[in-house]
């Protein structure tokens, strides 16, 4: 607001002021009404608002609020006779989003401010690119040396002049450096704090790599150094804290998982090695970040609470599968994981996880993985972290395949996965029971009179099912996909083959 392009518009703040520090990746200017769905996140939207002046109340909510879920950094809209002020029902939807709404009082060229803006921008990204290959000359002379994993992470700390650390997948610290300015502070006994960066080598997670900033730190240059940093470390830990056979097993394990049958017999061998029960449930999730290599502090930590771990990593994704011992708790202890891992992000920036549906065996890892993925698509993970609940989602599942019987089958499968894993005649009786108890409005009364049963018998049956559901859809957003998936069945093969099938 006090760049000089801006300052003759006489800017001022109306509400966000919470959102002042957020960074400004572009500045952007639309007179659409709709343009959250072009923003990738991170600009600084610029509008006359004329646009704005024929809106009504609602269109003017919608508006900012797409413009906050979409991660914009604030919009900045100008007054003058066709917007004489900017309209109140923007300004408090604004408000409690707590998204930045910023008054121009002045007419100014959008084009100007845009063009000396941006062009500072990049003019700063080259600069940090320069540092950065500068950085990446000076670690390869470091193992060029035979410099270890503390030698690479002093080179790190003299260059940036901020404490560091290195810590394993298992969250136990390797090594770490002081930064020489400030001797006394120590970095952080966990990786829960602090910039984060995944190390992996050949797929494998390795290590995470933590910086320390301080107030003034740059966070955009920081995240180059990170970067370039990461692929030293890799080299170095090879020497002497190389993945073993049971982490590329996990990594290629979760690669595998969305290829369904073909590699049937691939993924019972890799189990064995990593430490599954192929007959056990398993959940599959996607990650994904926007900053290549970001850290994800604490997440290996927190789903071995839940079960065993694979996991495969690259620059900006990431795919997870865990087996959950025992089918009966299995459904509820995913939706525990879910919550967990909602907390969990909402400490992180520009990270996006999605958990797919718990499934009654490796066998079936696909149509979880499958549904992770695809809960993914067309969401930008720039801003706050997040999680998605693919069970959750209907729209987008059932449009996301090229083939739409292919795509509704993968959905019903996806809700049902538990109740198709039993008998058949059994599964019949539950699922059965759950879309008459949907039709009737999740009327226990109406069900058990359409089914002929007492009230105490509906009772057990809906019990028994809601254990493999994870708990009672009612009231829930679970429960509309739930309903559906229930239709959609009659018209579909779903049963899984069988393991040499």
């Amino acid at each position: 607001m006090r760049h000089p392009s801006l300052r003759p518009g006489q800017p001022r703040l109306l509400t966000g002021s919470a959102g002042l520090q957020r960074r400004v990746r572009w500045v952007h200017s639309s007179e659409v009404l709709e343009i959250a769905s072009l923003l990738r996140g991170g600009e600084l939207l610029l509008t006359g608002g004329s646009m704005l002046a024929g809106a009504s109340a609602a269109d003017l909510r919608r508006y900012v609020t797409e413009l906050a879920d979409r991660h914009v950094t604030a919009v900045a809209i100008e007054t003058g006779p066709r917007l004489p002020a900017v309209p109140p029902a923007l300004v408090g939807q604004a408000d409690v989003l707590g998204f930045p709404v910023i008054q121009l009082r002045r007419q100014i060229p959008f084009v100007d401010v845009a063009e000396a803006i941006n062009a500072e921008l990049v003019n700063d990204s080259v600069s940090r690119l320069r540092h950065g290959g500068e950085l990446a000359h000076e670690l390869s002379a470091v193992l060029a040396g035979g410099g270890d994993v503390a030698a690479l992470l002093d080179a790190l700390v003299q260059r940036t002049g901020l404490p560091a650390a290195l810590f394993d997948g298992a969250g136990e610290l390797i090594s770490e450096v002081r930064a020489a300015a400030t001797p006394e502070e120590p970095a952080s006994a966990t990786p829960q704090h602090g910039v984060t960066t995944r190390i992996t080598v050949r797929g494998a997670h390795a290590a995470t790599l933590v910086f320390h900033p301080r107030a003034d730190t740059d966070l955009d240059l920081l995240g180059i150094v990170s970067e370039r940093a990461a692929e030293a470390l890799g080299l170095a830990l090879l020497r002497t804290h190389a993945p073993s056979t049971r982490d590329f097993a996990g990594s290629e394990l979760a690669r595998l998982a969305g290829r369904g049958a073909r590699d049937r017999g691939r993924l019972t061998h890799l189990a064995r090695i990593v430490g599954f029960a192929p007959e056990d449930p398993v959940v599959a999730l996607s990650v994904t970040t926007a900053t290549p290599g970001a850290g994800l502090p604490g997440f290996d930590g927190l789903l071995r609470q839940y079960g065993r771990v694979a996991m495969d990593t690259a620059d900006t994704e990431g795919r997870v599968v865990l087996s959950l011992a025992g089918r009966r708790n299995a459904p509820a202890r995913r939706y525990e994981l879910v919550r967990a891992l909602g907390e969990w992000a909402r400490e992180l920036d520009a990270v996006l996880v999605a958990v797919g549906p718990v499934v009654p065996g490796l066998a079936a890892v696909s149509t979880s993985m499958e549904l992770a993925v695809a809960s993914l698509r067309q969401r930008t993970a720039y801003g706050p972290g997040s999680v998605v609940d693919a069970t959750t989602l209907v729209v987008e599942t059932l449009l996301d395949a090229e083939d739409p019987l292919l795509g509704r089958a993968r959905f019903v499968r996806g809700q049902l996965a538990m109740l198709l894993a039993l008998r058949a005649d059994e599964g019949e009786l539950l699922m059965h029971t759950l879309e008459t108890y949907l039709d009737s409005g999740c009327t226990k009364t109406r069900t058990a009179e359409l089914l002929h049963l007492q009230r105490q018998s509906l009772y057990g049956r809906l019990e028994r099912a809601f254990v493999l559901l994870g708990g009672d859809p009612t009231g829930t957003p679970r429960a509309l996909a739930l309903h559906l998936a229930l239709r959609l069945r009659h018209s579909e093969q779903l049963r899984e083959p069988p393991p040499g099938g």
